[in-house]
């Protein structure tokens, strides 16, 4: 795997965000499947639905979202990819151990980060400011596509 897109670029092209149109047309651009994980879909899942407890969509709106990842899983448009956890977990606690005093990363951006590391991708796509900084730290090559048509960010 070559390009690990974090959560937040998959909520930009199943739910409307003010962002969603350049994320869309980004991702439509490179032509390829998206690699997901586990923690992808636990992550479009809460988030779609939270969305609903907010009053920020309905109920229905949320699970149309998730049907449609899973429709994109069944295709192949998201192509769900094994990950090692214990493994992914352990290099999270040590990204961390190292990189949050000077990044202000949180958990799940730790995490994200050590599981594209160790799925071997060489870029990451993302919008969250701090993943960006944790994931040039550790050698990544960050792609915002909101900015600069998906120019290097970091």
């Amino acid at each position: 795997m070559k390009t690990y897109y974090d959560t937040g670029i998959l909520l930009k092209l199943y739910m409307g965000e003010a962002s969603s149109e350049a994320v869309q047309h980004f991702v439509h651009s490179r032509g390829e499947s998206l690699a997901v994980t586990d923690l992808h879909l636990s992550e479009c899942v809460s988030a779609m639905k939270l969305r609903a407890f907010r009053r920020e969509c309905r109920d229905e709106e949320a699970s149309e979202g998730i049907g449609l990842i899973m429709e994109d899983l069944k295709s192949g448009v998201l192509r769900l990819i094994e990950v090692d956890w214990p493994r992914t977990w352990h290099e999270c606690r040590l990204t961390s151990e190292k990189f949050a005093s000077s990044t202000g990363v949180r958990t799940l951006d730790a995490l994200h980060v050590a599981t594209a590391r160790l799925c071997g991708a060489q870029e990451l796509v993302t919008t969250d400011a701090r993943q960006s900084r944790l994931a040039a730290r550790v050698g990544l090559r960050v792609i915002d596509p909101t900015r600069r048509r998906g120019k290097r960010n970091v």
